[in-house]
């Protein structure tokens, strides 16, 4: 069976409107491929694969005794859930029930141990503002989504959603002068204020930042059972969710809280989420973007999906096309038609799988231009499909760009600069 195709023009224009519209309630999902594609190699953080093999290899480096309760506990998640976060979540689990005993033969001190190595670790790979000149800050692709936010005056500022532990997207929107709110009150040591992120009328005129997975600086106040945002709190108490949420359920509110704002936002009229570098990889939060999607009137989901790996020959294969996809599911039978996915070369949209071709040869005089989102494969040479030799033959097909965070934030940003100039 042929696919349907999908050309980039339409769906662009579409896009280009909804950002412009004054009436949309305009959202953006982060994810870890945001603090990867920077644009800056000083504030390179690896995906969180990578983080996890990084740190894994130093734990067992660490001791013995570590090693081998990191393989038992892979073994107890399953390789396909393993990462940095689902093996926080058992530590800390373990070490609430563990008492005087031992399990994977470690007691619980050492069980404490592991954890605040393995937080160590996630600091160190994270705090990448430590290392990023002042130069530089300008040149990040946070600064390109800044500096659309900046422009782009909206009667709803845009609401930022990232599961990221890193100061990214609070040095970019810093750096451009752009007051945000989030969730925390306070100066001297702010707390977290759940009445505040619960309501959607809460200040206006502000852009929000809503860090889900929590972040650097995040850190738990005995005394009141408070979360507090504080700088100079030691690098092993930082809260990262949802590790956190098995053990303790006073923890639980920024996680729980910043997920239900999450759903509020979709439920709205005219909500539309833009999602980058999210691989979908909380089940969780994917369950509760779809269940708002069908809840809402007239909500919807944008995925950026950068989708392309590299198999064992070599061979780039681009994993939306694949029927099993867990999140071409999504978009085709959990979200009643109100998620689109834009893949490198295959798109879903109103709940059909295609491919992206353009349908015919672009214009100079296109309102956007085509290279600003899409790289059109070379064509192919006449010989090369049986026919005469001499001439060739334009396909239409190639890659859509804007899944690369620095592509999407570039284009963002150029849009906003081009339609500055329309008004004047």
């Amino acid at each position: 069976m042929s696919l349907n195709t999908y050309d980039p023009r339409e769906h662009i224009r579409g896009f280009h409107q909804i950002l412009i519209s004054d009436k949309k309630r305009i959202g953006f999902l982060f994810g870890a491929g945001t603090s990867l594609a920077t644009n800056v190699s000083a504030a390179w953080i690896p995906a969180i694969a990578e983080m996890t093999t990084k740190i894994v290899d130093k734990v067992e480096a660490e001791s013995v005794d570590f090693a081998t309760a990191i393989n038992e506990m892979k073994v107890e998640i399953g390789d396909t859930l393993f990462n940095i976060e689902s093996l926080l979540s058992m530590i800390e689990a373990k070490r609430a029930v563990i008492g005087s005993g031992v399990l994977n033969g470690l007691s619980a001190e050492r069980f404490k141990d592991l954890a605040t190595f393995v937080k160590l670790e996630v600091v160190e790979l994270v705090s990448v503002h430590n290392l990023l000149p002042d130069k530089d800050i300008s040149k990040l692709a946070h600064s390109n989504l800044s500096s659309w936010i900046s422009k782009a005056r909206r009667r709803y500022p845009a609401e930022i959603f990232t599961t990221n532990y890193d100061y990214l997207f609070e040095i970019a929107l810093e750096n451009s002068g752009e007051p945000y709110f989030d969730g925390f009150s306070g100066s001297y040591e702010p707390f977290f204020c759940p009445e505040a992120v619960e309501d959607i009328e809460a200040y206006p005129h502000l852009v929000k930042l809503w860090k889900m997975h929590g972040s650097l600086g995040w850190t738990y106040r005995e005394r009141d059972k408070a979360v507090v945002r504080n700088k100079e709190s030691s690098d092993e108490d930082i809260l990262i969710y949802p590790s956190h949420l098995k053990y303790n359920t006073s923890k639980k509110q920024p996680y729980v809280g910043l997920i239900d704002r999450l759903c509020t936002f979709l439920q709205q009229d005219d909500a539309v989420l833009i999602t980058c570098g999210y691989s979908f990889g909380d089940k969780h939060i994917n369950e509760r973007i779809a269940t708002s999607l069908r809840r809402g009137a007239n909500s919807h989901v944008i995925a950026m999906y950068y989708d392309k790996v590299i198999d064992k020959d070599g061979k780039a294969v681009f994993e939306l096309a694949d029927t099993t996809n867990a999140l071409q599911e999504m978009a085709i039978h959990g979200t009643g038609g109100k998620m689109s996915v834009y893949g490198l070369r295959h798109a879903v949209i109103g709940g059909k799988l295609g491919e992206w071709r353009l349908r015919g040869e672009p214009k100079i005089e296109d309102l956007i231009r085509v290279s600003q989102y899409f790289d059109e494969d070379g064509a192919i040479p006449l010989e090369e499909t049986g026919e005469h030799k001499g001439g060739e033959r334009w396909e239409g097909t190639g890659e859509f760009c804007l899944p690369d965070f620095c592509k999407l934030t570039e284009f963002l940003n150029d849009l906003s600069s081009s339609d500055t100039e329309t008004v004047k």
